[in-house]
């Protein structure tokens, strides 16, 4: 039974009681996601930590090894290599350099050699003929909402969407594999391109977010109950 000087009005009252269930409920969400975010970052910890496996002759799924170690042998396309626009993992600019190769008994991979900065006036050499690919398998990019879209005629390339590569060096859809290989680094540690450009941009805020939402839930109970004082005491 509340106290006979609490007296918030049932207007105030209907509209804390919303507030509260969207606060709580938000809240909520964000401590579901805790959870499956972790264990995503582990699992992705765990495959960039494994010593590679060989790249499967078929993957209907490359999500099942998104961010893992894979290694292969292939011969070198004789293709005119990609440079997709990308800072390097220590956020200077300049491009990725994607180049084919067919897996040995298998299909085209595109295949992640580096970074370059953009004062490199000429393209540095890249493994030819047959070569064996270490590195870490990832799904093909997808723009974000403010990516210009890709210029292949022009060389603007914003994304490395597999699927642009591969029909850009004439390849048909059975042809290539729906996802790219991030080259490992090769030869002296400054030599161009940089290999091993893996970055993983996956926040897990939601913790934060949850305890954020739950804090405005306790506000709002508070101000609804001092101002439901207040007003009995002036009432």
């Amino acid at each position: 039974m509340m106290p006979k000087g609490f007296r918030p009005g049932l207007p105030l009252t209907i509209c804390a009681q919303l507030g509260m269930i969207v606060l709580v409920g938000l809240g909520t969400w964000q401590a579901r996601k805790v959870g499956p975010k972790t264990d995503l970052l582990a699992s992705i910890e765990a495959g960039l930590a494994a010593a590679p496996i060989q790249l499967p002759v078929h993957l209907d799924d490359p999500t099942t090894l998104n961010y893992h170690r894979v290694a292969f042998a292939g011969t070198v396309l004789d293709r005119a290599p990609v440079k997709v626009f990308a800072t390097s993992l220590s956020g200077k600019s300049g491009y990725h350099i994607y180049a084919p190769v067919r897996k040995h008994h298998g299909m085209v991979v595109a295949v992640n050699f580096g970074w370059v900065p953009f004062h490199q006036k000429e393209m540095p050499a890249l493994p030819s003929g047959d070569i064996t690919v270490t590195g870490v398998l990832r799904t093909s990019a997808t723009p974000g909402s403010m990516t210009p879209p890709n210029d292949a005629a022009g060389g603007n390339w914003f994304t490395a969407d597999v699927h642009e590569m591969a029909a850009h060096w004439g390849l048909r859809t059975k042809e290539y594999y729906h996802f790219r290989v991030f080259s490992d680094h090769v030869g002296a540690a400054d030599a161009l391109p940089q290999g091993g450009q893996v970055r993983v941009d996956i926040p897990n805020d939601h913790l934060q977010y949850a305890i954020t939402w739950y804090g405005l839930a306790l506000t709002l109970l508070g101000v609804y109950i001092a101002f439901g004082f207040k007003r009995g005491r002036e009432g």
